[in-house]
């Protein structure tokens, strides 16, 4: 007889002005722009890696050597971040996390971006 069992894990989530101290430093990470051109989004953070919400499961492989994963999508409410970071961590992909304001959030403190 199958049955049901929750479980839950936990995200550690940075804010913008944690990723832009990142973004100012020299460390080995990597920020993972899940956005793309979606919706017609044309824009990213400064530097980021666009791998769709999609496909980053299986191009996981290509964030894998980095110590630290950050992960974004459009906006504070956006699934696809917290969706993609939950799955890397089931696949025992460490130090991922998430900025949970997006690009939306970014753009809107004119912090560096570059386009799609």
């Amino acid at each position: 007889m199958s049955y049901q069992r929750e479980f839950s894990l936990s995200l550690e989530c940075i804010d913008k002005n944690e990723l832009l101290a990142r973004i100012n430093s020299t460390g080995n990470f990597v920020v993972v722009d899940t956005v793309g051109t979606y919706n017609g989004n044309r824009m990213k953070i400064k530097g980021a890696k666009t791998i769709p919400y999609p496909e980053v499961i299986d191009r996981r492989n290509e964030l894998i050597s980095y110590d630290e994963i950050i992960i974004y999508c459009k906006h504070k409410d956006c699934k696809a971040s917290k969706k993609v970071a939950l799955g890397l961590k089931l696949l025992n992909v460490p130090h991922v996390k998430v900025y949970e304001g997006g690009i939306d959030e970014w753009i809107e403190h004119k912090l560096p971006v570059e386009e799609e």
